[in-house]
C-alpha cells in the first residue's frame, strides 16, 4: 500500500498520438523526479498501448479526441485512457503494467476494477476538464479549429 504522504509529481505534455481513430493528447507523469532528462516514451510505443484499450474506430457519441496518461508510479506504471463522449462525459479505462514472456510490456485491465485514478492523475484529469470546457464547451462546436485549441492546452509542470 501507498504512503498517506503527499509528495508533488512531475507530469510532462507529449506530443498526441492517434488511436484508431482518435487524437489523444498524451502525458507522462514521475512518482520520482526524473532530473533534467526525463525517460520519455515514443509516441509509436504510447500509440501501440493505447490501441489495446480502444482497438476499434469511434463509436455513436464518442468524440475523436481524449488524452492519455502514462504514470511510472510507485508500485509499478499505469496507462489510463480517457476519450470524451456525448458532449459532456468522459469514458476512462484504466491498465496496469504487466511484463509480457518476451521481456516486453503490456497493459492488462486492474484487478481491483473500480480504480479512477490515484490524486496526482486525478489533477491531470481535472486539467482536462477544464480545458474541456473552456475550449470545447464555451464554442458549443466541435470543428477542427477547437478541435486544434482543445489539443493545444496542455499541462506540464510538478502536481
Amino acid at each position: 500500500m501507498n504512503s498517506l504522504t503527499y509528495k508533488p509529481r512531475r507530469v510532462e505534455a507529449l506530443t498526441p498520438v492517434e488511436v484508431s481513430g482518435r487524437v489523444l493528447k498524451a502525458y507522462v507523469m514521475f512518482a520520482d523526479d526524473p532530473g533534467s532528462d526525463p525517460d520519455l516514451p515514443e509516441p509509436e510505443w504510447l500509440r501501440r498501448h493505447a490501441a489495446t484499450v480502444l482497438p476499434g474506430p469511434p463509436r455513436e457519441g464518442d468524440h475523436p479526441v481524449g488524452f492519455l496518461i502514462l504514470h511510472h508510479g510507485l508500485e509499478g506504471s499505469y496507462l489510463l485512457v480517457s476519450q470524451w463522449y456525448d458532449a459532456d462525459m468522459l469514458k476512462h479505462w484504466v491498465r496496469g503494467a504487466v511484463a509480457g514472456p518476451d521481456g516486453g510490456t503490456t497493459f492488462a485491465p486492474l484487478a481491483q476494477r473500480d480504480l479512477v485514478a490515484c490524486v496526482w492523475e486525478l489533477k491531470v484529469i481535472g486539467f482536462e476538464r477544464d480545458a474541456w470546457v473552456d475550449t470545447v464547451m464555451a464554442k458549443g462546436r466541435l470543428d477542427g479549429d477547437v478541435i486544434d485549441a482543445y489539443l493545444g492546452t496542455t499541462f506540464s509542470g510538478w502536481i
